[in-house]
């Protein structure tokens, strides 16, 4: 993969152990093992490990080419992840863009396609 994209050093994303299934300009999709540790007191994957996979697949999409950042996010959790999911992916579109502002559609989806999470991003360009 050969790029500048700033995304690539997320230490963070490295921490969870979130690997790059592919990524290209306005698109791309990751992937996350399911860890114990992400379990929250209900007994579900936490929304934030959600919503990190979806923000991380965004960064990857919006700086493979281009230098942007998010300037508003959000999800909608569809349905409850468990550890017998085992692994879980997100993918990440451009649906819409302007020269300073990109409209981006995040889906978090199980290994059988099942939509557990969408999310939609909004980023800036700075040039």
């Amino acid at each position: 993969m050969e790029t500048s994209n700033s995304a690539l050093k997320d230490r963070f994303a490295k921490y969870l152990g979130i690997e790059i299934i592919s990524a290209g300009k306005d698109f791309s999709k990751v992937k996350l093992m399911l860890k114990p540790e992400f379990i929250n007191g209900a007994g579900f994957v936490q929304g934030g490990v959600l919503f990190t996979l979806a923000d991380y697949a965004f960064a990857l999409s919006v700086n493979f080419q281009d230098a942007g950042l998010a300037v508003n996010a959000n999800i909608n959790f569809i349905k409850t992840v468990s550890l017998e999911d085992k692994e879980i992916y997100a993918e990440s579109k451009l649906i819409s863009r302007t020269r300073k502002l990109g409209t981006y559609q995040i889906n978090v989806l199980n290994k059988a396609n099942v939509i557990l999470a969408q999310a939609m991003s909004i980023a800036y360009f700075k040039d």
